[in-house]
């Protein structure tokens, strides 16, 4: 790198971008998570490094190159999102929809996009204030909406291709949101099974995305979300007790839905946020990543809006039981990586 400037607009962007995609690979796989949260610790570089091995290069820049090169100025992108069911989790936890909200803003301000953040009504409270925040910072380009999806696998199924027909969209992403295994069931990381019937298939947007081919992004970070599917067995052997299912389930808890990019991460949100920086340095734009301050309030509308900590099930600015302060300084980090090698 000795006399190069990484600056320049006459080097080669994408090369730029895949430099600094270790980085943001990097910090997005940092172990922040508390031992004792109930999350497994341990499985984090391992599920990155699964998803790495399969894609062959860095995962935050291998998504944000295939948005800019399929998503154009007006054209739509389905960001779906929202994990977690009664009692603990009526209206979803917190990590998921901020991430959602940040994806969305960068496409709409860097590629036009019109963001539509998708999710089931008992979710919708969290993702709609966290994108009604962020709408309202994209200095006239491009826009962000929301949709609600409804439960059950028949509804399901028609919601999926009425939404695709609707909006046809150049790319569905998936930030935090269950998938169900080979048997149909919906898992937590740690074993707990959910009944098909009370939830929304949102996954079926897979489906119906890619029999269009449009291109499908998976953003998660314990092998049980959308997006894990081709690496299942992978993901398998890497989590405790094989991630077993409590209720028996043979597959155990990792999802069997596939799309075309999985990106892994220490916590979705910090996916989702690497894959805008990622977009940031490819598009030259240093104000399409999110301010820490702005991540301060992301988190604080989501909880008022009734979105708990999936680690603790707390009602505080925690998300997968780290407090507000480490997610201000991840974005902060981020924004210094970008800030190398993007002139603002």
């Amino acid at each position: 790198m000795t006399g190069r400037d990484w600056r320049n607009d006459n080097f080669n962007t994408e090369a730029l971008a895949s430099v600094f995609g270790e980085r943001f690979d990097r910090l997005m796989t940092v172990e922040v998570r508390p031992v004792d949260g109930g999350l497994p610790p341990g499985i984090v570089v391992r599920l990155y490094e699964i998803c790495r091995r399969y894609h062959g290069e860095p995962l935050s820049t291998l998504a944000a190159r295939r948005l800019a090169e399929v998503v154009g100025e007006g054209d739509a992108v389905l960001i779906v999102t929202g994990f977690g069911l009664p009692p603990n989790l009526p209206c979803g936890e917190t990590d998921g929809p901020p991430g959602a909200a940040v994806l969305a803003r960068a496409l709409a301000k860097g590629l036009g996009a019109h963001a539509v953040l998708v999710t089931e009504e008992a979710h919708l409270a969290p993702v709609a204030a966290t994108g009604n925040l962020l709408g309202k910072t994209l200095d006239g380009r491009g826009s962000i909406t929301v949709e609600s999806f409804p439960v059950g696998i028949d509804a399901g199924r028609l919601a999926a291709a009425a939404l695709v027909a609707k909006h046809r969209p150049a790319a569905v992403i998936f930030v935090e949101r269950p998938g169900p295994n080979a048997e149909g069931y919906f898992h937590g990381i740690r074993g707990d099974c959910g009944s098909p019937e009370g939830v929304g298939h949102l996954y079926l947007l897979a489906d119906a995305a890619r029999g269009q081919g449009v291109l499908t992004i998976g953003i998660g970070d314990g092998g049980n979300e959308v997006g894990f599917g081709a690496v299942r067995r992978q993901i398998a052997d890497s989590l405790p007790l094989a991630g077993r299912c409590l209720n028996g389930c043979p597959s155990g808890v990792v999802t069997a839905i596939a799309t075309d990019i999985m990106v892994s991460a220490s916590v979705s949100n910090w996916g989702a946020y690497a894959v805008a920086a990622a977009l940031a340095v490819l598009r030259r734009q240093p104000a399409l990543l999110h301010t820490p301050e702005l991540e301060r309030e992301l988190i604080a509308t989501s909880v008022a809006a009734g979105a708990r900590d999936g680690a603790t099930f707390a009602a505080d600015l925690l998300v997968d039981g780290i407090d507000c302060t480490g997610h201000t300084s991840f974005v902060g980090l981020l924004r210094s990586i970008v800030s190398t090698c993007v002139v603002p």
